[in-house]
């Protein structure tokens, strides 16, 4: 079971390293919460996708296998909720934030540094290029599309004989 201050939802916007003694990783709620956290984002992860079903590694490796994308890979947390995320730099490091791409509205470059802009008016900096945003948001919607069967697609047809 996941700890309620560490379940990612459909509400949940970003995972962001928090640089303190105490708290690893800042999770950044739709709601304009900011729930910190003594897990890491690795951690806060791992736990959710094994409660949604599978290990972050499994998920991992199976969008690798299936799409081709081997570095900054997206993550399914739960298909069933479309919870999606992506990383914005190799996960490996400390200072990976992850975006959840359901919440991801545009992208800008303010003051020469870069923002994603969140549905709900709420802007975050982050620590890679526009091109790399752009990028990692296509890869998820691919992501998306190839392990969720929207509702609109699973209408059957029926044929008149």
């Amino acid at each position: 079971m996941v700890d309620s201050n560490t379940k990612i939802t459909q509400s949940t916007m970003a995972l962001i390293p928090a640089y303190h003694e105490v708290y690893k990783t800042i999770i950044l709620d739709q709601s304009g919460e900011k729930r910190y956290s003594t897990k890491s984002i690795r951690e806060i992860l791992e736990e959710n996708c094994i409660a949604n079903g599978a290990s972050y590694d499994g998920r991992i490796q199976s969008v690798r296998k299936a799409l081709g994308y081997d570095k900054k890979t997206p993550l399914m947390i739960s298909q069933q909720d479309y919870i999606f995320a992506c990383p914005t730099i190799s996960p490996d490091h400390y200072d990976c934030i992850w975006l959840f791409y359901r919440h991801i509205e545009t992208f800008s470059l303010l003051e020469g540094k870069p923002y994603v802009h969140f549905k709900d008016g709420d802007k975050l900096e982050v620590n890679c290029s526009l091109d790399t945003l752009k990028r990692q948001r296509d890869r998820t919607a691919n992501t998306m599309f190839y392990f969720s069967q929207p509702p609109f697609l699973s209408i059957s047809i029926k044929h008149q004989a």
